[in-house]
């Protein structure tokens, strides 16, 4: 077939980026498909379709649809036949051309398919119209299958139109009223997106129907020039139903009411009505203008006019989802005062300063005989370690009776058990994000055990790499100590009594209990000693400083394997109908919609 040349008022689409930059065409495709993913989610559950999802649905289609066709080649003029059931579209469609190329029939519902009638087309506006409809294949329309919508129809003649004498590509289109419009919607959606001219056919007894009316208002910031065919007029009411249905006209959109041409029943063996040149003659005024820079600016306008009603359940979600992380705040806050109600403050379980003055302990041993005393302890208490171990095997909890492992595993289950208590009362009193809330808990409530369990493993972890900074305020004290030698020699002769050192070693091997060690006499002494000497104040403030550095520890703790893996929850958990969508792509997409949009 012949390369084509664009005609004198084809539509010249394609260059630059159009109306959108690539972050906006990006989570413009985005948010279709988690409108998609939902609506697919609700048909397989057999839920209702809400209105307000069906319509956001519906325009961010036909948006991304729009912006596909004025991203394709060259093309001549596209006219969208469009109305309700028994409206004469395909008679419509057949005066247009001044030929018989639509079927009309009689029955409901008969057209289920887009189907286009291109005159005077070449092979590249045939190629961009199958580019355009896909993942829609194309078939000839005698071949379109009743109840498979995954293909289209279009037909080529060599010939210009006859009557509207320029090359045009016309498409008849699926009823939008029906009871099955819903399961064939998407094919109208490409017909009237890819449309330089919509003509609306309209009956007496269809005109005032809702469906036309909400089809007419969503599409209005599109700015697609239409003309509307009042078909299968009585005479005598024409007039009052033009009157009629310029009001309606008016009730439903805001720009001028396009011209109405008035088309009577088809009597006797006519072939076409009165009055068909004159509809001809308004569409050969509209094909005369097609103007890109005024499509692209509309559809700029379509997406603004649509863009806070679109992102309504994002930002709720969105919402929910500060919510959750301000919950995840304060129980995690919540388990920080737990550690240090039950630990860090508590006056017979906090164990650690307790721990580096045993390290002290054995820093203090007099310089040559130091490993032969070890040796020699662990030898003689062997035995009480012994028995230790033993009584600890009857009363396992004992030995973790106030222990700092077992605070923070607490600590832990608290977190948990009291997230799913707020996720179970959001769920209650939050009806707009009440599945999000309900997916939340149940998630929350099978990973519970596994994060308790990894926290759990974290914080032995945490204990074992905590222990340097027990020895360095050993360390820390003993250099102090060297600057006093009289303190010094003092402690050194304390600490070669026999109870000191067992306590010492029994400690480091873990024969001893804590309750053991902070009620002995030797470290008793130890302790007054040290707070009663001159180093009493340095003492206390490396004790306190001990303790911010495990408060901060634990903090971080908490934060890195328990919050971090509550955070994720929501984007980790199964639920079809969320989206998922963050605010900074969000914020990247409308800063590209609010100015001019730019070449890549």
């Amino acid at each position: 077939m012949r390369k084509e040349s664009p005609p004198r008022n084809a539509l010249v689409v394609g260059s630059g980026d159009g109306p959108c930059g690539p972050a906006l065409r990006q989570f413009l495709a985005r948010l279709e498909n988690c409108y998609v993913r939902k609506d697919d989610h609700l048909a397989q559950t057999g839920a209702v379709r809400p209105t307000d999802h069906r319509r956001n649905l519906h325009s961010i289609q036909l948006a991304n649809l729009r912006l596909r066709w004025l991203g394709s080649s060259e093309t001549p003029p596209q006219i969208t036949v469009i109305g309700p059931t028994q409206a004469g579209k395909s008679s419509v469609i057949n005066w247009l051309l001044g030929a018989n190329a639509a079927v009309a029939s009689p029955l409901a519902g008969f057209t289920r398919h887009p189907q286009g009638f291109a005159y005077g087309c070449a092979d590249e506006t045939l190629s961009a119209l199958h580019r355009y409809f896909e993942p829609l294949q194309a078939r000839r329309i005698s071949d379109l299958p009743a109840e498979d919508f995954r293909f289209f129809g279009l037909e080529s003649a060599r010939a210009d139109a006859p009557r509207l004498g320029v090359p045009v590509v016309v498409w008849d289109t699926p009823d939008f009223d029906s009871i099955d419009s819903e399961r064939y919607r998407g094919g109208l959606l490409r017909a009237i997106a890819l449309s330089d001219l919509l003509v609306c056919v309209l009956s007496k007894d269809k005109y005032a129907d809702q469906s036309v009316w909400e089809l007419l208002a969503m599409i209005e910031p599109l700015g697609i020039p239409s003309l509307i065919c009042l078909n299968k007029t009585p005479a005598a009411a024409a007039e009052t139903l033009v009157r009629s249905l310029s009001e309606k006209w008016r009730q439903a959109r805001r720009d001028a009411t396009p011209p109405i041409v008035s088309l009577p029943y088809l009597g006797g063996g006519a072939t076409e009505p009165p009055g068909v040149d004159s509809l001809v003659a308004a569409a050969q005024t509209f094909l005369r203008q097609p103007d890109r820079t005024r499509q692209v600016t509309a559809l700029r306008r379509f997406i603004q006019a649509n863009w806070e009603r679109w992102l309504e359940p994002v930002r709720m979600e969105q919402k929910a989802q500060r919510e959750w992380r301000a919950l995840v705040g304060r129980a995690v806050a919540s388990a920080n005062r737990i550690y240090r109600r039950d630990y860090l403050d508590h006056p017979h379980h906090y164990e650690t300063f307790q721990r580096a003055l045993a390290e002290l302990l054995t820093l203090l041993e007099i310089p040559g005989i130091a490993r032969v005393l070890t040796q020699m302890r662990r030898i003689m208490t062997w035995p009480m370690r012994q028995i230790g171990q033993i009584g600890r095997r009857w009363r396992p909890d004992a030995a973790n009776l106030g222990s700092e492992q077992s605070v923070l595993r607490q600590a832990a289950s608290h977190v948990m058990l009291t997230l799913r208590q707020e996720a179970a009362d959001m769920a209650e009193n939050a009806a707009d994000t009440r599945p999000w809330w309900l997916a939340l808990g149940r998630e929350l409530g099978q990973r519970q055990p596994a994060a308790i369990e990894r926290f759990s493993q974290a914080a032995s972890a945490y204990a074992r790499d905590f222990e340097p900074e027990v020895e360095n305020t050993a360390h820390a004290l003993y250099d102090r100590l060297r600057e006093h030698p009289a303190v010094l020699n003092s402690l050194r002769a304390t600490r070669v009594t026999t109870d000191a050192a067992a306590l010492a070693v029994g400690l480091h091997t873990g024969g001893i209990g804590l309750q053991d060690f902070v009620i002995a006499p030797a470290i008793l002494s130890l302790t007054s000693l040290l707070t009663e000497s001159a180093l009493g104040h340095y003492v206390q403030r490396a004790a306190e400083d001990l303790k911010r550095r495990q408060a901060a520890a634990v903090s971080g703790l908490f934060e890195d394997h328990l919050a971090a893996t509550l955070l994720r929850l929501p984007e980790d958990m199964p639920y079809d109908t969320g989206f998922f969508i963050p605010v900074d792509a969000i914020e990247a997409a409308e800063r590209e919609l609010a100015g001019p949009s730019r070449k890549s």
